[in-house]
């Protein structure tokens, strides 16, 4: 059995030798560079040569061993990955493991020798040495152990390493590219956005960087066709997986999370913030800049959604300013929108790339024997405008005229362009194997890979077709250029095949139906879910496959199944199986709304809806109900008849701001002869309460608040109980009973530090203490209008310390950032606050939130005397308020415009209400307008 022996010409050199001499007793045959290659001048060549002819390559990992950029370890790990060689790594000093193979567990060797004195511990090393050969014997497998395998197993971190290798090997130029990228390291911009058409040579571009750039610390790489790699929850596990690897203070900080067992069943959002922004927070981090890598952005977006970009555009920012984010994509539309306030570098710009130039240069390197003379410089300049500028075009005739398919000779037959290589490869192959016909034989087998939503083996390719498996392999064979196998499965080389095999106006006679293919692949899966086999592809992707083939009446079965919505959970977790439920009934609700009512009718659904009711309320996916035909439901069958049920649908008409309905919803539960527990009824006379709070009945709001609080009590519910606390607190002080607010807000702190007291499962703790700064807020803000400014000080300091502590952010924290906005225009920061609401809007989402930003920043512009921009921000924060009906809002602006003596002038935009409003309103505006009007400066 052949070994190669990797290793640095460092001071362990001596360790190294030692190791050889051992294996070569044993009776293995040693290739160690300093002695096969001598000084050749085709180094590069041997050091190929040796690692192809073994069957093992040993790493010695030390700081000289597996440097970046220059550790020639790394490109030998790098080619025997490529080659599929089984490597063992041992670590001989404490390094940060390649990340090529961050997945492998390691042999420690670290402190049997040390260079410069004379130590050395037999005993250990002779201990390690038998593990090394029971491994290198298939005795025993190198597993993964200890820290490692426990992170490995809870995050489960995909295998970017094929991607790596294949396009990293023969890398060229880029020097513009990575001049840019060093300016952008030292630069306060914490993501890179680079965009570019397909086969420019991205890929390449972060193959490469993550090879040689020790900064890369972590890598993901999208694929179109591999929904566990455009699947933003795997894609985090992996990163933070691989960032555990190279960051020994964030690893201890992940194995203390008590939830990496079901992580699954977070959303995105959640995820993200519980294994990086949290940790990473938490960690006192001196080593230079991190860079995360996602590669090919747009190939995360399935059916029109990418979770992956919404988490870079609202959550990434919140990470440490150490860390920063590279990301690749083509040019999309979806992309462009959602990360709009990020600058995208566009790799077909001269000022950061020159493609042509680095493509004249390949083929020159490749090539050279090919373009002495003119007749070569000829050929060379042919070669290089026929690529336009596609590195993937170049690559693709490289190994043609290699492997002689393509003669040189004939420059002027070869193809232009992506296109051009697709329509020859086809031609070629399939000229050559008449006795084969693409459309009968090898088109629906193009067809099922084109629609697979995840790589499929050869096995499940063939069972798929019901094809003879001799036949199956010969097809395979005639198309492994362009469809090569990758850890057991069928995968194209580059997402443009795809896109050009699909498009018939490019394709001509090699068009594909993905549609044909989508139906292919769900009736197999069918065929084993009728024999009870679940098979995990179809539990993910079957719902996906039925509603591309048009097969309505089959996703609503599947959906009707419990075992199978079961199933999805487990696999996928809740949250994610709750979107993806929705996301086909939405489906089906645009094309058969018939079968839509009928799914929202199934015991399944009806049951979801009914216990799962908090977890919608809290992630906002009422929002997404209604999206699917839900008030059209609700409509034509009046919704469901248990108590869950009806709670439920009360819970969505109030967010969706159906209020009278909610209200409605609310009296038919307490007016029916069903019985409610005293935690059910809590919850309800709360809900009933913050509807008559939205209409200003605030007398009937009250009254609901209080009996929410006296049922939250006898049922021990404190969190219930601390809600109807605090909106007691507010109506109270909408009533200018200031002392009466401040005692119930300090009640609904104090109980929800009860709950939070008592609280096991983490996530519920964030969400309690992301509740208990927003009760801290509450009071602040009633401290403010009450002009004690001291108070509210000390409530906005505890709610930034809370904020602070977990470093997550929820749909409060807009309200936190605007009522310390209000808070410094009674201390005169009136340009300050101004400024900062401009940039407060960017940021809200809801119309309430951005009519307060609005009014705030009016009130500012007021008090600098900037009347016309004053009237301006009114008047947009009125039609904000009136949009929802927030009639005591809608007041306290009207009462702004009319201390401007200006607002005449919008009198035909404005409603004014005021002449039949409340008591209660009208007192409360009359304090707010005296309250504007004699804020003064302080300090």
């Amino acid at each position: 059995m052949k070994i190669f022996l990797s290793y640095g010409h460092d001071e362990y050199e001596k360790l190294a030798q030692r190791l050889k001499r051992d294996l070569k007793s044993e009776g293995f045959e040693i290739w160690i560079d300093k002695e096969e290659i001598k000084g050749s001048a085709d180094w590069e060549i041997a050091i190929e040569k040796g690692i192809s002819s073994s069957d093992w390559l040993v790493l010695m990992m030390t700081e000289h061993s597996v440097r970046r950029p220059d550790g020639v370890c790394l490109d030998e790990v790098s080619y025997a990955r490529l080659l599929g060689k089984q490597i063992v790594p041992i670590m001989i000093q404490e390094v940060k493991p390649p990340l090529c193979i961050a997945r492998i567990q390691w042999i420690d060797m670290q402190n049997f020798f040390i260079p410069g004195k004379v130590y050395f511990d037999e005993e250990a090393y002779q201990k390690k040495k038998e593990e090394l050969l029971a491994i290198l014997r298939g005795v025993s497998l190198l597993t993964v152990e200890g820290e490692q395998k426990s992170l490995q197993t809870k995050l489960r971190p995909l295998d970017n390493d094929v991607y790596s290798e294949h396009f990293a090997k023969n890398f060229y130029g880029r020097k513009k590219l990575y001049d840019y990228y060093d300016t952008w390291l030292l630069s306060d911009q914490r993501i890179l956005w680079l965009i570019g058409d397909a086969g420019i040579g991205k890929t390449a571009f972060i193959a490469n960087l993550t090879t040689v750039r020790g900064d890369v610390q972590a890598v993901h790489f999208c694929r179109f066709n591999d929904n566990e790699r455009a699947n933003p929850k795997r894609a985090i596990m992996s990163i933070a997986y691989y960032l555990a690897t190279q960051i020994k203070e964030y690893r201890q900080r992940l194995l203390e999370l008590q939830d990496l067992d079901n992580l699954i069943d977070k959303n995105s959002e959640r995820l993200f913030e519980y294994l990086i922004t949290e940790p990473m927070s938490l960690i006192s981090y001196k080593g230079d800049t991190v860079v995360v890598v996602i590669d090919a952005l747009d190939e995360a977006t399935i059916n029109g959604r990418n979770e992956l970009a919404d988490i870079i555009a609202k959550q990434f920012e919140k990470t440490p300013v150490w860390m920063k984010l590279l990301v690749t994509s083509r040019r999309e539309t979806l992309l462009e929108r959602k990360l709009a306030r990020i600058r995208s570098i566009d790799f077909s710009d001269s000022r950061f790339n020159d493609n042509m130039t680095d493509i004249r240069g390949f083929f020159s390197e490749q090539l050279k024997d090919y373009f002495s003379g003119k007749k070569g410089q000829y050929i060379l300049n042919k070669l290089t405008d026929k690529s336009e500028g596609i590195f993937l075009y170049a690559k693709t005739i490289v190994d043609e005229i290699h492997s002689k398919r393509l003669n040189i000779k004939n420059i002027d037959d070869f193809p232009e362009g992506l296109t051009g290589v697709y329509l020859d490869y086809f031609d070629r192959i399939f000229e050559a194997k008449k006795e084969i016909s693409y459309k009968k034989e090898v088109r629906p087998v193009m067809e099922v890979l084109c629609a697979a939503c995840a790589p499929l083996s050869e096995h499940i390719l063939c069972d798929i077709l019901e094809m003879d498996e001799y036949d199956f392999a010969d097809i395979c064979e005639l198309i492994c250029e362009m469809f090569p196998v990758k850890n057991g499965a069928m995968q194209p080389i580059h997402k443009s095949i795809i896109d050009w095999m699909v498009d018939g106006k490019r394709s001509g006679s090699y068009r594909v139906s993905a549609k044909h293919g989508h139906a292919k692949i769900a009736d197999y899966f069918l065929r084993l879910l009728k024999k009870k086999k679940m098979d995990p592809y179809a539990v993910q992707y079957l719902g996906i496959h039925l509603l591309t083939s048009n097969r309505i009446e089959e996703v609503v079965q599947l959906m009707s199944d419990p075992s199978f919505f079961e199933q999805r959970v487990k696999l996928l977790g809740l949250d994610t199986t709750l979107r993806e439920m929705l996301f086909e009934l939405q489906k089906i609700y645009e094309i058969d709304y018939d079968n839509a009512m009928n799914v929202m009718q199934d015991n399944v659904f009806s049951e979801v809806f009914a216990m799962k009711r908090k977890y919608f309320y809290n992630s906002g996916l009422y929002f997404q109900l209604k999206r699917c035909g839900f008030d059209d439901f609700l409509r034509q069958y009046g919704g469901y008849n248990s108590n869950d049920g009806m709670i439920g649908i009360s819970y969505y008409y109030y967010i969706t701001e159906s209020f009278n309905k909610a209200i409605k919803s609310v009296e038919t539960l307490f007016s029916s002869d069903c019985i409610l527990s005293d935690a059910e009824s809590s919850e309800l006379h709360n809900l009933i309460g913050l509807c008559d709070r939205k209409k200003t009945d605030f007398g009937n709001a009250q009254m609901h608040f209080k009996l929410a609080y006296e049922k939250g009590k006898d049922a021990a519910a404190y969190y219930d109980e601390s809600g109807a606390m605090a909106n007691l607190a507010k109506i109270a002080y909408h009533l200018l009973d200031w002392d009466s607010a401040n005692e119930w807000n300090r009640k609904a702190i104090s109980c929800l530090q009860k709950e939070l007291s008592i609280a096991d499962d983490e996530d519920y703790k964030i969400t309690l203490t992301l509740f208990l700064a927003e009760y801290h807020r509450l009071s602040a803000e009633c401290l403010i209008w009450e002009g004690n400014l001291n108070r509210a000080n000390e409530e906005l300091d505890e709610a930034e310390k809370l904020y602070a502590k977990i470093q997550s952010r929820d749909r409060y924290y807009i309200r936190y950032l605007y009522t310390k906005a209000f808070r410094n225009i009674l201390v005169g920061d009136y340009e300050e606050v101004f400024d900062e609401c401009e940039l407060l809007m960017e940021k809200a989402t809801s119309s309430y939130d951005k009519a307060q930003i609005l009014f705030y920043r009016g009130i500012s512009a007021f008090k600098l005397g900037r009347i016309e921009d004053c009237l301006e921000n009114a008047a947009t924060a009125y039609e904000y308020a009136k949009k929802i009906g927030a009639r005591l809002e809608m007041e306290e602006i009207i009462g702004l415009i009319s201390l401007t003596d200006s607002h005449n002038l919008l009198s035909e935009h404005l409603q004014c209400y005021s002449a039949d409003v409340n008591e209660t309103i009208q007192n409360w505006v009359r304090y707010t307008t005296s309250f504007i009007k004699n804020i003064s400066r302080r300090g």
